[in-house]
Order: C-alpha cells, then structure tokens, then sequence
C-alpha cells in the first residue's frame, strides 16, 4: 500500500480538516488578511468533482437552501482544490462539492477555492470518507463503494480500511459484501424501503429478486426474511422437472426387485445419473451389499 511514511491511521474523529488545517477551518476569505493561506477565485466550469468522492446522492432541498444563501451573501467559506495532472487550470474538488454545486444554481461564475496539489490522492480518497461517514452524509451503497474504492485503487486491505475510518473489519466486509446485490435490490436500499438487516439475507443469492416483492409487501422484519431465505429453495419455487414416464417404471420394478425405495436421477443430455436405494435399518443395508456381491 502506498502510503507516506509518516502518515498516521486516522480515526473517525479526524476527517479532511485534520489534513487540510486552519484553511479548512476558516469562515471567511476575508478574514485576515495577513493570512499565508492564498485564496483564489477559480471558474466554476474549470473544477469537477474528485475521483475520490464517494458521496453521489445530494439532497436537492439543501443544495436550493446553500444556492439561496450564496445569492445573498456569497460563498462565505473557500472550497478545496486539487490541480488536475496535464490540465493547466483545471481542479478536481477535494471538499467543498456541495458549494460548488450551490454556486452553480445561484449562477456564480467564479468561487473562491485554496489550492492543495500536495496531498496525495489516496489520503485524499481517505479522509473524504471518513468525513462523510462522520457526518452521517452517505447512503449504505456509498459507503460500500466508498470502502471498495480503497481496496480497488488504492491498495488498502480491509484492515488498512477499518482503522482508517474507525470501524470494525467485519463491518467493512458486511458493508462491502452489499454491492454483490441485484440493482433492484440496491434501489430497494436507497429508497429506504428496505434496512441492511432485512436485505443482507439475499446477499449471495443472485435468483432470489422474486422474494424483495413479498419482503416488502408483507414488511417482514429481518429475522423473518432469513428464515424465508431459508425455508426457500430455488428448486422449491420454480416449476418441478416432471421425471420421465421411463424411468418412473424402472423405479417401481426395482423396488419390486429389492424391496426398497428407489430415485433414479438421469441426465438425458450428460447421458449419465445416480441410483439411490433407501435403506431404512441394517439389515436392508447388508441385503444390498450382498446383492452387490454376488
């Protein structure tokens, strides 16, 4: 894993200011100006969002509230920038995308951004994660992504993740293990008509969209879709392959023969099967190995 060598793990309780400092913290531009911090107004068409952002769902209300603040009074506080590599000019947005978006609504043409080309993209990925989840701010498949993200592009372990952001590994694997969903399964989540509980019982379960329908019809609570999730079987709910008239024959005359009941499960495209003999005690037990013998 990539890390600077004198970077430490960073806990829940640390997020981007921890990295950024008193430029974070700042509440205006113009608050001090014997400042060293440089502050510069950048083209709202020259910055995007970063890579790294794991948050993709903004609340629309908060974005028209931020937009009619920032008509009135400005962008009060500089949003974090990080120059794109061989684009002179152009930034991808290490915190501050919510304002950014505001300011596109309020039609402002320029906001005042702090550049930081110095931090290094996976600590950015980092503690941009472990800010939103402080704040409470992503959805459970955010965070997920959030969490694969790091694994993916930046080399991170699942351990190297838990003690980045301050939570459990089994966390990190229960919360990872979410993205393996159906996409309706996903939507369902999103939607909230459905909590982890209730859906981490279909993980893995690639043929089982058709129960969502009666897990959300019937409200049923988490400890109740396990036990439907055990109780039903692929096989038990789609159409029963009716066994060939053939072999349902060869089945009754061997049972005639042996005096046991008999399964005869044939593959008429492998051209191979099994033969199954019920034996109900040992003495039925040993009457077929004699056969057999024989």
């Amino acid at each position: 894993m990539k890390k600077n060598k004198n970077s430490k793990n960073i806990g829940l309780g640390s997020g981007l200011s921890s990295l950024l400092g008193d430029e974070f913290k700042k509440n205006s531009v113009f608050s001090d100006n014997n400042s060293n911090d440089t502050f510069k107004m950048v083209p709202i068409e020259f910055i995007e969002p970063g890579p790294w952002q794991p948050r993709k769902i903004f609340n629309k209300d908060e974005i028209d509230s931020l937009a009619n603040s920032i008509k009135k009074q400005g962008v009060i506080q500089p949003i974090i920038l990080k120059s794109k590599e061989n684009k002179k000019n152009e930034f991808f947005i290490i915190a501050g995308e919510r304002r950014w978006r505001a300011s596109q609504q309020a039609k402002i043409h320029e906001i005042p951004s702090i550049i930081r080309d110095d931090v290094e993209d996976e600590k950015i990925a980092e503690l941009s994660l472990v800010e939103n989840i402080q704040r409470s701010e992503l959805n459970p498949i955010e965070e997920a992504e959030g969490y694969q993200s790091l694994i993916n592009k930046y080399n991170y372990k699942q351990e190297d993740v838990a003690k980045a952001v301050g939570k459990s590994r089994s966390h990190i694997a229960n919360i990872t293990r979410l993205l393996s969903l159906s996409d309706l399964a996903k939507d369902l989540l999103l939607q909230n008509k459905l909590t982890i509980g209730q859906i981490r019982p279909l993980i893995g379960h690639n043929d089982c969209d058709y129960l969502l329908d009666t897990i959300v019809k019937n409200n049923l609570t988490s400890r109740q879709v396990e036990k439907l999730v055990k109780k039903t079987t692929l096989t038990a709910l789609k159409p029963q392959v009716t066994k060939e008239v053939d072999l349902l024959d060869l089945e009754k005359e061997l049972l005639e023969i042996t005096g046991l009941n008999v399964n005869i499960d044939f593959d008429q495209v492998k051209k191979a099967g099994s033969i199954k003999l019920e034996c109900k005690n040992l003495s039925e037990f040993n009457f077929i190995i004699k056969k057999l013998k024989s």
